[in-house]
């Protein structure tokens, strides 16, 4: 993997040893959370999973309470990242970037690669991997989501926000609906982009319900959003694939999920607005192998969600119902590449992940939902407010791709003049904005 380059002076990467930085905020108190709230959970269901397993499984806790014990403090002492005990999925990979990182990220050894030291994007998909590698190699264990909990709440906790959601999608997708071929296009994606605020890993895992629906989220949150590129995606993206002068019948969406729960619903109602309105005739759902930033889609969570939806409500109910017709006939198809759990920026991953990449290549709009995915986009670097989008994403353009993303991270690209005076205006020197996900863009690359 690339170590260091040309952009490192121009953008350099976040790390977490700056103090006062949302990343030095995320190393010193978010991520031992993590690890403390994953440690309150073995205790808790130490009985149940007794009773599951076996009191072999007794073992198995210990073994994980022990290597947490290790990490948390390793983490708030600033050790070094030591290697993965195992070789599964992509642990050999691991060893190689980490023996890269460490022999290449200081030239002058004058610091190692540590929890507060490394790149923050490394360190924080190195620390979730570890987390899977702690419960993977157990022989009870190895198969627990352990992030499980907290996803279905959230789901629960926001059933009367999923049910206006599907109310409007059935509404308007209806085939006597009396509305414009593109009408609400611009409400569906903004409620995808506004259900991003509903992110656990930013919690620590602790329960966020968020206030207002999406669907409310869209129009009331307007001058929130600092870049909105829905009208261009609109009109050089979306409006020729309805309009499908060739009449292909293999036009493709891929969308690239972030987060469980109602935010996964939304982005389901996504996926359905497309196919049912004719703006594409499969849509992809790229989620994580394994359980991941706290709130990340696994397929477990897609097939849980599409089942679950009927608690929701009537509309959810047959919302649910086509959503598995849809999966039945193949219109709609969940995929969890490894490329997605590595800590590379997408602009390598022909080099990374060529067949994935090759595979991007065939789709005609790629969207990328949260704030990881955009991170991964731009790098997560120091950018300049102005520098463009196209300059930040370094030549990443399989396809035309769309990011819509609640901002939880210092790094932002492709702002304009107005919007830098708006902000500046506002918070003076105080980066809060970019981290509290108040605030959002809505992004188009690779046209």
């Amino acid at each position: 993997m690339n170590i260091t380059d040309e952009y490192d002076h121009l953008a350099p990467k976040l790390i977490g040893k700056k103090e006062g930085t949302f990343a030095y905020f995320t190393v010193r108190d978010r991520w031992p959370k993590i690890v403390t709230s994953l440690v309150d959970q073995l205790a808790r269901r130490r009985a149940e999973l007794i009773e599951q397993y076996g009191s072999g499984v007794e073992r198995d806790i210990a073994d994980i309470l022990e290597k947490f014990a290790k990490l948390r403090y390793e983490i708030m002492t600033d050790k070094a990242l030591c290697n993965l005990c195992e070789d599964r999925l992509d642990g050999r990979k691991w060893r190689e970037m980490l023996n890269d990182m460490r022999t290449g990220i200081m030239p002058n050894d004058t610091e190692e690669l540590t929890y507060f030291k490394g790149p923050w994007l490394f360190v924080e998909c190195f620390l979730y991997r570890y987390i899977y590698s702690a419960f993977n190699i157990t022989n009870h264990l190895g198969q627990m989501d352990y992030f499980e909990e907290s996803k279905k709440k959230n789901f629960m906790d926001h059933l009367p926000q999923i049910e206006e959601s599907a109310a409007f999608l059935m509404k308007i997708s209806a085939k006597d609906a009396p509305v414009h071929e593109l009408f609400g296009i611009n409400t569906i994606l903004k409620s995808s982009l506004w259900g991003n605020r509903a992110d656990m890993s930013l919690t620590g895992g602790d329960d966020h319900t968020m206030k207002m629906s999406s669907i409310a989220a869209s129009s009331k949150l307007a001058d929130f959003v600092l870049i909105d590129d829905v009208n261009e995606l609109i009109c050089k993206v979306l409006g020729p694939l309805q309009i499908n002068e060739k009449k292909l019948k293999n036009r493709r969406v891929d969308i690239v999920l972030d987060n469980a729960g109602v935010e996964l619903a939304g982005d389901l109602v996504l996926a359905e607005f497309l196919l049912a309105r004719g703006f594409a005739d499969k849509v992809i759902v790229h989620g994580k192998a394994i359980p991941w930033f706290v709130s990340d889609t696994t397929e477990n969570d897609f097939n849980w969600v599409v089942d679950q939806l009927k608690e929701a409500g009537p509309e959810s109910t047959k919302f649910g119902e086509q959503l598995k017709k849809r999966i039945e006939n193949m219109e709609i198809i969940f995929k969890c590449d490894l490329f997605w759990i590595s800590p590379h920026p997408y602009y390598i991953m022909e080099k990374e992940a060529p067949e994935l990449f090759e595979e991007l290549t065939t789709s005609s709009l790629l969207i990328f939902k949260g704030d990881l995915n955009y991170r991964k986009l731009v790098g997560d670097r120091d950018w300049d407010l102005d520098t463009s989008f196209k300059t930040a994403c370094r030549g990443f353009a399989p396809c035309p791709f769309f990011a819509l993303r609640t901002l939880k991270a210092e790094t932002v690209a492709g702002l304009s003049a107005a919007s830098i005076d708006k902000l500046l205006a506002k918070f003076d020197e105080d980066n809060s904005w970019m981290t509290s996900g108040e605030y959002a863009v809505c992004q188009l690359g690779g046209v």
